[in-house]
């Protein structure tokens, strides 16, 4: 009689995925593959790599990241070094970023640490020696350790923060492990998320060391930066001052921090090391351009990124060829209209290349009472996709709009986000009035110019969700329909979704 064992292992490894996927979809917490996987031997050795393939060591769970989880890790991986091999996402953090223990004096905390890592690296493992003391070491160093020992890993998402205990400071271990040998997943790695879930008081991304060791990673497509937290901070607080770019890029100097004991302790090997572990800008402009000439990062994407924490414009320069892009920045994280135009400045560069672009911005506090200005986005002879919100695509003159060719001849689809209470004015002007300026534009420009064009979607923000049979809308579908351009308008209410109006 057959057996469930008898099925050959591609249809045991379906199953162990389809048992995932449906643990993960239900939203508890744990493992189901644990219980799968002790039924019997064949069952363990299917559900072993879809146990440990995609760990997540980050706030998303109910247990946060810990010095201790991230021990219990690795000391998993010491007792069954295949473990290493078969993780191929990793999430992780927020972690404390202190570069020092507490347990030791300075200087012989820096050369336990170093020691430790340089061992680790070497023997590519955890070794029995050093298991015992994993909690002594800074959790920065144990984040270095574990990289390490994952040779497979191709897409790491990172939770950063800044320490409340001892202010902001820098983690440069990866970079001081890197300097000791490369990353084993450095060529493996296609794709890597950071979400800062924090602002400090001094304008400087606090784990940026960590960012900026990994951005010139040879492999690496996708970038994605991503902070809620950190704009409802800037925008309730209101404690941060307005920086401009050029501002931002100045305070990305290192913060000077209290020196350890004098060096002359240190031994030489040491000495050398620490003074590299102290003296990387990972975001100076020379590392930057040095890091375009063999980059393969093609996609950018910022969510809520505060041109006073990030340089955007800076960062698009570590791209060779960038094709994707993606930008969300505005009121909440508090810049003004020079930073988008620095941006925009930025993108030109990759005018050639660029195909897909979105970018959103919304007026900010020192832009309420002339916050309309217009982008040129006709440059862009490549871009097929165009995602933007009105007022970087004309100015507003309520409810006259004036926009010009600044759209690019190859476009295939464009979405246009109007912010509601932004157009209500005295004279009546409403948002449906814009909509219509904005489809007539573009109804003489498909006749002229955008040939290729077949979507338009106008999303309308902020607006209560129900259906509209305004007039206006009416003629805007009747001109589309006619130039067979499909067009949609929709807003978005949280207790209903995505209403077309």
């Amino acid at each position: 009689m057959a057996i469930i064992t008898d099925l050959p292992n591609e249809l045991l490894e379906e199953i162990a995925i389809k048992l995932r996927t449906q643990y993960y979809d239900s939203n508890r917490f744990g493992n189901v593959l644990a219980d799968f996987s002790l039924v019997c031997r064949a069952f363990y050795r299917v559900a072993f790599r879809y146990m440990h393939d995609e760990p997540d060591i980050s706030t998303t769970e109910r247990n946060l990241c810990t010095n201790k989880r991230v021990c219990e890790f690795l000391r998993l991986i010491q007792k069954n070094p295949a473990l290493g091999y078969v993780v191929r996402t990793l999430a992780i953090g927020p972690w404390d970023p202190t570069e020092l223990s507490s347990k030791w004096s300075q200087n012989e905390s820096f050369m336990k640490s170093y020691d430790f890592l340089k061992r680790t690296i070497e023997k590519r493992g955890i070794q029995e020696e050093d298991v015992g003391d994993l909690e002594d070491h800074p959790m920065s160093v144990l984040v270095a350790a574990l990289f390490y020992l994952l040779p497979e890993l191709g897409y790491l998402h990172l939770v950063l923060r800044s320490s409340k205990r001892d202010g902001p400071v820098l983690t440069r271990w990866l970079l001081l492990a890197m300097d000791i040998a490369p990353l084993p997943f450095g060529d493996k790695i296609r794709g890597m998320e950071l979400e800062y879930n924090e602002v400090d008081t001094s304008d400087i991304f606090p784990c940026r060391a960590t960012l900026g060791a990994l951005l010139g990673l040879p492999g690496l497509e996708h970038v994605r930066f991503a902070s809620e937290d950190a704009a409802d901070s800037l925008l309730f607080t209101g404690t941060n001052p307005v920086l401009s770019i050029s501002q931002a890029v100045d305070n990305l100097l290192l913060t000077p921090e209290p020196e350890l004991e004098p060096t002359a302790a240190l031994l030489p090997v040491y000495s050398q090391a620490y003074e590299r572990f102290r003296s990387f800008d990972p975001f100076c402009k020379q590392r930057l351009l040095d890091i375009k000439n063999t980059s393969s990062i093609t996609g950018l994407s910022f969510y809520n990124n505060s041109c006073n924490i990030f340089s955007i414009p800076n960062i698009i320069q570590a791209s060779k060829e960038l094709k994707e892009f993606d930008c969300f920045i505005g009121s909440r994280t508090r810049d003004t209209r020079e930073d988008v135009q620095a941006v925009h400045r930025a993108l030109l560069e990759h005018k050639d290349t660029l195909e897909y672009l979105s970018m959103s911005y919304y007026k900010g506090f020192d832009n309420r009472h002339n916050p309309n200005f217009q982008l040129d986005f006709s440059a862009f002879e490549r871009l097929e996709t165009l995602q933007i919100s009105m007022l970087l695509l004309a100015d507003i003159d309520a409810p006259q709009l004036s926009m010009g060719n600044v759209l690019p001849a190859n476009l295939e689809s464009l979405t246009v986000k109007i912010r509601y209470p932004s157009f209500v004015t005295g004279g009546g002007c409403d948002w449906d009035e814009v909509v219509l300026c904005l489809i007539t534009k573009v109804a003489a420009m498909r006749d002229e110019k955008l040939q290729k064009l077949s979507s338009v979607d106008v999303r309308v923000i902020n607006h209560p969700a129900k259906a509209s049979g305004s007039s206006k809308l009416k003629e805007a579908r009747r001109m589309m329909n006619e130039r067979r351009i499909e067009f949609t308008a929709t807003t978005y209410d949280p207790t209903v979704g995505t209403v077309e109006l």
